[in-house]
């Protein structure tokens, strides 16, 4: 089910990487079930590729603004078709996107450690959510505001990420006096890195999005 009806036909959107950069400026030409056709507005359209995940920021004065996650179908000079749209609710909105997971990771200061496959000694956090921009883990560790670290984790069976991170806020868990709450900043070094945690987290989204309808 799309989450945007006619009455944006015409109507000028955004579209922007999930990293929030602005890619390119079109307008609302079609709305199908679960697709979205925009076309170019003043000049031509940059070139997408297939299955690319993007955001598109919708501005209508009547109906509202709104922010649509989706998939890249086609892609022409002068048309863009996205599939699979996903409206985003305010909160994740202005934390970049941000969904609830159950994942552990090991935590090291060397990057070389974590991937020896050495794991005995290494401390394990547990993720409560992630965005395209860090993560909110706990912990019943102490670590410094401020401090470096290396993070690895499965976002699924095939894919691993290893990426350098900051603690950046930390707070009690409400009800369990052993565990720290802390909020990390991801700091990565490969593009590649964030092409894959994007990926998992449009997915991530969908499937959560997919049990509630």
């Amino acid at each position: 089910m799309n989450p945007i009806d006619e009455r944006y036909l015409g109507n000028v959107c955004e579209i922007r990487s999930f990293a929030n950069e602005l890619i390119g400026i079109g307008v609302i030409r079609e709305v199908g079930e679960d697709f979205i056709t925009i076309g170019a507005r003043d000049s031509e359209l940059r070139l997408f590729n297939t299955f690319q995940k993007i955001k598109l920021n919708i501005f209508n004065s009547k109906v509202g603004f709104t922010v649509i996650i989706c998939e890249v179908l086609a892609s022409t000079r002068k048309m863009l078709r996205v599939v699979s749209p996903i409206k985003i609710v305010d909160h994740e909105r202005r934390q970049g996107f941000r969904v609830a997971v159950d994942l552990h990771a090991r935590i090291s200061i060397s990057r070389e450690r974590l991937e020896s496959g050495d794991y005995d000694d290494l401390q394990v956090v547990w993720i409560k959510d992630m965005s395209i921009c860090g993560l909110k883990i706990h912990s019943d560790k102490k670590y410094i505001l401020g401090q470096v670290v290396w993070l690895t984790f499965e976002l699924d069976e095939r894919t691993r990420l290893t990426v350098k991170a900051q603690f950046v806020r930390d707070t009690d868990v409400e009800g369990d006096g052993d565990l720290r709450e802390y909020g990390i900043k991801l700091l990565f070094d490969r593009e590649e890195d964030s092409d894959k945690l994007c990926s998992y987290l449009f997915k991530a989204q969908r499937e959560q999005s997919q049990k509630i309808r």
